[in-house]
């Protein structure tokens, strides 16, 4: 995750360290994606559930930097097994339906 920097409750505002690199969303997109960036989250996942956590798995909230990805987003809710990244959040993960019908919504 990145360094927070400082924050703004009253006006939810976050000010966090910036990682340089592409976001998850753009190498699916331009077919970049690798198997390790899916292990990274798995391993992230085998911490994240013990500890009644999920995050919010959509791809645009991963920056990879090398071959190191950042979960870059602050976002944390109590688990729920509907929202966890293997019944919510593979879907936008590779170009499935799902992730096509975003792409095709937000041009």
């Amino acid at each position: 995750m990145p360094k927070l920097l400082d924050y703004d409750a009253p006006n939810e505002r976050i000010l966090k360290e910036y990682i340089d690199g592409e976001t998850i969303y753009s190498l699916v997109l331009n077919d970049k994606m690798k198997p390790c960036y899916i292990e990274q989250v798995k391993a992230m996942c085998e911490l994240l559930y013990p500890a009644n956590i999920n995050i919010d798995y959509f791809p645009t909230n991963f920056i990879v930097n090398g071959d190191e990805m950042y979960y870059i987003d602050y976002e944390c809710n109590n688990y729920m097994e509907e929202w966890n990244f293997e019944n919510r959040g593979i879907k936008y993960w590779s170009k499935t339906p799902e992730f096509l019908q975003y792409v095709d919504e937000h041009k």
